[in-house]
């Protein structure tokens, strides 16, 4: 099976699977690069992808386009991410199984319907993808939803997501070694408003006054990091919570590894929040907003870590201070969560149920996956 993904760029959060891709399907798989060499688009890593043996750089010269468009035509499956719609136009004239891969579309709801991208894409799906093997990869929970709205993909969307690289680890060794009197609680994101990192102050706070033996560190830059760090001193909050500014991706993973809790406070514009993943699989147990992308798809409350609603006063606090309370259920979920990204929602597992999916497809068979990459959304 032949099998191409056309997206504007190889990065960190697409080059895992590709390369599970590439493996499951014997070398017969293709990444094609629509973006130009002005692309910076790195998501999270400074790696150099550009030797990669499966990547076609459409933009680089006229062959690399032309080699770009037979490969998309002669695929068996193609999977369509964000790139220019002439890619698209010239996969659906083939009739063959292509899937459309997307976040969710309405993170602000009725306003995005003014969105031209998506009124371009809607409108050339209307148009020309009924009857047609057209699909969508939702890497999402919030994406089925949106396209329900505009009648897109009936009855035709699937779970997908950004996955990381996952690491083999003794997890009861990892916990072990973490254990200590005082919980360490980990935030990562960029300091910009919809990430809210002042709930992280809030939550301190309150930690506080409840007298928790607890530190916050906060890793990551951005608009909003100075202000922070000012109301952490003018809040006396310099003993609980330490900035720690840029680190590159193995430092984080590292310090994910240290500690016992990982919030992540996005709100719905976080399309589906990678930082999450890499949390999990590295013992640490999450406390996610039910509004990202991610945590639906993720996150089994009780199970493997919680949820909780940015928009419910304390229900932050109360999710953290359960886990505080709880050490042995703590860990019991910390390892739950690192099972749940190393045998469900890793780039191998990943490839393997979408090659069965898309086999079953191409055979006229029905291939009911239960749960994970590739189930229905």
């Amino acid at each position: 099976m032949k099998i191409v993904i056309v997206s504007i760029v190889l990065n960190i959060h697409q080059v895992y699977i590709a390369d599970a891709l590439s493996k499951v399907t014997g070398g017969q798989f293709w990444f094609i690069e629509t973006g130009g060499k002005e692309l910076d688009d790195k998501k999270g890593g400074d790696s150099d992808f550009s030797k990669r043996p499966y990547l076609i750089q459409a933009s680089r010269d006229l062959f690399s386009f032309e080699k770009a468009m037979q490969v998309i035509r002669e695929a068996d499956v193609m999977i369509y991410g964000a790139a220019p719609l002439k890619y698209l136009k010239e996969r659906v004239h083939t009739r063959k199984i292509l899937f459309i891969n997307s976040e969710r579309w309405l993170k602000k709801g009725v306003l995005n319907l003014l969105s031209p991208n998506l009124i371009q894409q809607q409108l050339f799906y209307h148009m020309y993808c009924h009857n047609k093997p057209v699909y969508a990869l939702c890497s999402s929970a919030y994406a089925s939803q949106d396209y329900q709205l505009m009648h897109s993909f009936k009855g035709c969307c699937y779970k997908w997501g950004y996955f990381t690289e996952v690491h083999n680890y003794d997890i009861e060794s990892v916990l072990v070694e973490k254990r200590s009197n005082t919980v360490r609680i980990l935030w990562v994101a960029r300091f910009i408003g919809w990430k809210h990192p002042e709930k992280m102050l809030e939550l301190a706070i309150q930690l506080r006054e409840r007298g928790v033996n607890f530190i916050i560190n906060m890793i990551g830059v951005g608009k909003m990091f100075h202000r922070i760090q000012a109301q952490i001193n003018s809040m006396g909050l310099s003993k609980y919570v330490f900035l720690h500014g840029y680190m590159p991706n193995s430092k984080v993973l590292d310090a994910m590894k240290k500690h016992h809790i990982y919030c992540l406070t996005s709100d719905k514009n976080e399309g589906w929040g990678a930082v999450l993943n890499e949390a999990m699989s590295s013992g640490c147990c999450p406390v996610s907003s039910i509004e990202a992308g991610a945590t639906p798809y993720l996150v089994k409350d009780g199970v493997n870590g919680f949820s909780f609603d940015l928009k419910k006063k304390n229900n932050l606090l109360e999710k953290v201070l359960w886990l505080i309370e709880h050490p042995e259920e703590r860990e019991r979920m910390s390892i739950e969560a690192y099972k749940t990204m190393h045998e469900v929602w890793c780039p191998q597992n990943a490839a393997e149920q979408l090659y069965r999916l898309c086999d079953s497809m191409l055979s006229g068979n029905v291939c009911d996956i239960g749960e994970g990459p590739c189930s229905k959304a």
